[in-house]
């Protein structure tokens, strides 16, 4: 199971170091700078599942910085941790859409209860983002499947029709044909069937393939079968 990565953003090197050790021993993943301003250049190159800044920090505050965070990492939750809370501050930060808001010192078992359900939030929404998606493909497929099925079933009939022809039942190679037509058709009827059921489909997440996860249509169980 992948790490969980936080970003702690706090000009204080004592409360990164205590926060690093706090994570980490819980097993997250961390990085912490000292600025709002090494904190965007670390977002610039790469993502993190959370982002834990401070308020009040020399250069870009934690506000200014949340902004930020909001355009280039939309997906990053982002929870503040700082010493000088107000509730003109708190509301400016939820409005800018911090999931949460910690007053200094922070009790460590509320700290990691809050970034859990944080955490827990954000793979809740990704999840239900996925499932939309899939059930807007399968409507998608259904629709299409209707207007391919009906053509493809003229086919079908036509090529029975030939198949029973006196004029093709001596020919074998006509005869192999048809069957190789018929068996393609039945083929994509299958796939576009798969398709409609994509809510339904099992999806497999490959390690070579971090940030992609591919939908099985095969229609097989564990074992392979068909």
């Amino acid at each position: 199971m992948n790490k969980k990565s936080i970003l702690i953003v706090d000009d204080e090197e004592i409360v990164r170091y205590s926060l690093v050790n706090i994570l980490g021993s819980h097993g997250y993943e961390t990085t912490d700078v000292a600025s709002g301003a090494e904190a965007l250049r670390i977002l610039y190159e790469r993502t993190y599942n959370l982002v834990l800044t401070d308020l009040v920090m020399e250069g870009m505050d934690g506000l200014e910085l949340v902004e930020h965070i909001k355009v280039i990492s939309p997906k990053t939750v982002v929870l503040v941790l700082t010493g000088y809370g107000s509730i003109k501050t708190a509301i400016s930060a939820l409005r800018l859409g911090v999931y949460d808001y910690l007053l200094k010192p922070c009790d460590e078992d509320e700290l990691l209860i809050r970034i859990r359900r944080a955490l827990e939030m954000q793979h809740y929404g990704e999840e239900q983002k996925r499932l939309q998606e899939l059930a807007a493909i399968a409507k998608t497929a259904v629709t299409l499947s209707d207007q391919i099925n009906t053509p493809l079933n003229i086919i079908l009939g036509n090529i029975e029709m030939l198949q029973l022809s006196q004029e093709f039942s001596s020919a074998s190679k006509a005869q192999k044909a048809l069957e190789v037509m018929e068996k393609q058709i039945f083929e994509i009827k299958d796939v576009m069937e798969k398709l409609a059921r994509l809510t339904t489909a099992e999806t497999i997440k490959y390690t070579s393939l971090t940030d992609y996860e591919m939908i099985d249509l095969s229609g097989g169980n564990k074992n392979g079968e068909k």
